[in-house]
């Protein structure tokens, strides 16, 4: 039997806060063999629009990569609801800036919107409520191919 060494690991962290009414914060962290950066993104509701975003690279792999930080505000004033939400973050982030940022920023706007599923649940209803589903489903279109819960309405 053959075993191949382990060559390439990469992690990705995120962590949401809730420090007032109606905004989310995103922290987020890729951290791999080649590259380690970390995204702070502020989003309001209840139209889960990006007012604020800053990066960080720690470890990058040419002087070209600190060129994509300032496309991160290319992101500022997107919807999470839009349904052209991650091809707007894949192109204005990823192929003018850095695709892992554009991952990373994507990985933190999922976890933001299950954060904000979670926040409604706690606050308006249960978690196995349908009209409570029906409501999440219709404006967290980000989510709709992602679970089969949160799928679009019929």
């Amino acid at each position: 039997m053959f075993h191949e060494k382990l060559t390439f690991a990469r992690n990705k962290l995120v962590g949401v806060e809730y420090p007032r009414e109606n905004l989310f914060i995103a922290h987020g962290v890729l951290d791999d063999d080649i590259y380690s950066m970390e995204l702070d993104v502020e989003v309001e509701a209840p139209h889960f629009e990006i007012v604020r975003i800053n990066g960080v690279m720690k470890r990058i792999t040419t002087p070209e990569c600190w060129k994509a930080i300032p496309k991160l505000q290319n992101a500022v004033g997107l919807s999470l609801a839009d349904e052209d939400f991650t091809s707007k973050v894949n192109r204005r982030v990823g192929r003018e800036g850095c695709r892992h940022f554009a991952t990373l920023l994507l990985e933190c706007c999922d976890t933001i919107l299950r954060a904000a599923t979670l926040r409604e649940a706690e606050t308006g209803g249960d978690l196995e409520d349908e009209e409570l589903h029906r409501r999440q489903a219709e404006k967290m279109t980000l989510l709709h191919k992602d679970c089969l819960a949160y799928s679009t309405p019929k």
